[in-house]
């Protein structure tokens, strides 16, 4: 087999397995990179849910209150009871500070209007902010949102009576919401408020008309955690009366973004928002192994803020193992199939131009490619010589002593032959008991060793004494073809059996 052929086939099927490869990874990349934004949606259909439920709960909250019939008298009577379960611890002032006392409320309430009456009348509507449910919106709403619930805080500021209701149960003692009571004289300062939560004013003053606005990544003071606040104005003949808040509390947010179909993918995610006013990061969710970030996808997801998502390259490496095991194997049979077949095709082609009885050439090998060949090494000034050979008294052999013996000469006659030449040289059977040799890089001298030695060889081989051969001699010049030095070759032939015969 052809060193050459075999080195560039092999390097045919590596370029070929190789491009498949890496055209296959590249697909997966491109579609993890898809993945990711379908990661970002999720997460943004998340939040859009939680405001949507925001929005939600805060119209009901202005329907609620702008609807307030006039209180009959039992009415009046089961409020005015309920003024009498008013607790105050220090300078706070409301129901249930400590446990819950209210069996109507499920939440806390804290204020600094000691004025019962002026508030009380707001009790019956607060429920609503713990029904996060919305009925109607599976059947009247294009969203079909069923993913993740956030169990966040949400609480009402009342900005009319000045207190503020927390739809959690918080015990008063150990925290108050302070920054949210900062009075101005009797009322609520929602700006020196909002600005605890770093609300700017252009934000504050789009709230106050109407607009639902998200704040900037804080600590919250309750929970110690970062927090994300969603603001809506709760109307009461379009009058802001209160603002409803959601706290979206940021270890949340690795739960809302979470996709459940690629369980494996998560553990290689790193996940973090950038606040696009100041800088900073905040990382929600971290890899359990890192390495190096492969696919980099960003999405801004608010006015506000900057979604990050990353991969590690890990998870590329692991999740196409199968892929590299099947390009390894399809690349190393590819190899070994080709390697095969070259084999074979040089095995035929050898078969093809090797005589069966000796196992030399036979005259196929005579090819424009091979007078191509020695015409190009004299030119280059290597030697050439052409050696014709004859076996003597084959006929004879023959007729007496049976064609099996005259087989056996000519076998005899090319294994010598075959032992004292090179590899680079070419002995050939032309027919018969007729053979040549072309000796590469061998002039005159050279081939009367190579005779000589064929001699040798053949006296150990014919231990029964009955082969003996002639030959004659030609070296190629310049312009010489292979057929004008064959028959150069064969005149010395026949004239070195004749001074034999002559001799005799």
């Amino acid at each position: 087999m052809s060193q050459r052929k075999y080195i560039s086939a092999t390097i045919l099927i590596i370029v070929c397995t190789t491009s498949i490869l890496s055209a296959l990874i590249l697909r997966e990349v491109r579609n993890l990179q898809n993945y990711m934004g379908y990661i970002a949606e999720n997460g943004k259909s998340a939040l859009f849910h939680e405001e949507f439920i925001n929005q939600n709960i805060a119209f009901r909250l202005s329907r609620a209150f702008s609807s307030k019939a006039p209180l009959d008298s039992d009415t009046q009577k089961k409020l005015a009871e309920l003024c009498h379960h008013v607790e105050t611890v220090g300078s706070i002032s409301g129901l249930n500070l400590k446990t819950k006392k209210v069996a109507t409320l499920d939440g806390t309430l804290q204020t600094r209007n000691l004025s019962c009456e002026q508030w009380i009348s707001d009790i019956p509507a607060l429920p609503i902010l713990h029904e996060t449910e919305t009925k109607t919106a599976p059947k009247y709403s294009f969203s079909n949102y069923t993913g993740y619930a956030f169990n966040n805080i949400r609480y009402y500021i009342d900005l009319a009576h000045n207190y503020i209701y927390i739809n959690h149960l918080v015990d008063s003692r150990n925290y108050a919401f302070s920054n949210w009571l900062v009075g101005d004289g009797d009322s609520i300062n929602i700006a020196r408020s909002g600005h605890t939560i770093t609300i700017d004013d252009s934000a504050l003053n789009d709230l106050i008309h109407g607009e639902n606005i998200v704040s900037h990544i804080y600590k919250d003071g309750y929970t110690r955690k970062n927090i994300i606040s969603m603001l809506t104005p709760v109307f009461v003949n379009n009058t802001v009366k209160g603002i409803l808040i959601t706290d979206v509390n940021i270890n949340d947010l690795a739960t809302s973004f979470k996709t459940f179909d690629r369980p494996l993918l998560w553990k290689f995610l790193s996940l973090y928002v950038t606040d696009n006013t100041t800088g900073a990061d905040i990382l929600f969710h971290k890899p359990a192994i890192k390495s190096i970030d492969l696919i980099n996808h960003k999405e801004d997801i608010t006015k506000y803020y900057t979604l990050h998502i990353k991969l590690d390259a890990i998870y590329i490496i692991i999740s196409n193992m199968w892929l590299v095991a099947l390009y390894l194997l399809s690349t190393w049979l590819l190899i070994r199939y080709t390697q095969k077949q070259l084999l074979r095709h040089d095995s035929l082609s050898r078969d093809n131009i090797t005589d069966a009885m000796t196992g030399l050439y036979n005259r196929k090998v005579l090819t424009t490619e091979l007078e191509h060949k020695i015409n190009t090494l004299i030119e280059k000034n290597i030697p050439v010589t052409v050696v014709a050979i004859d076996s003597d008294g084959l006929k004879k052999i023959n007729d007496t002593l049976g064609h099996h013996m005259g087989d056996k000469a000519i076998q005899s006659l090319g294994t010598a032959l075959a032992q004292s030449i090179r590899k680079s040289d070419y002995g050939i059977r032309l027919g018969g008991d007729e053979f040549s040799l072309i000796l590469i890089d061998s002039t005159l001298s050279k081939s009367r060793d190579v005779i000589s030695r064929a001699q040798d060889h053949l006296q150990a081989i014919d231990t029964d004494k009955i082969v003996a051969f002639s030959y004659g001699s030609y070296q190629l010049h310049q312009d010489d073809t292979l057929e004008v030095a064959f028959l150069k070759a064969d005149e010395l032939l026949y004239q070195h059996k004749r001074n034999k015969y002559e001799a005799r």
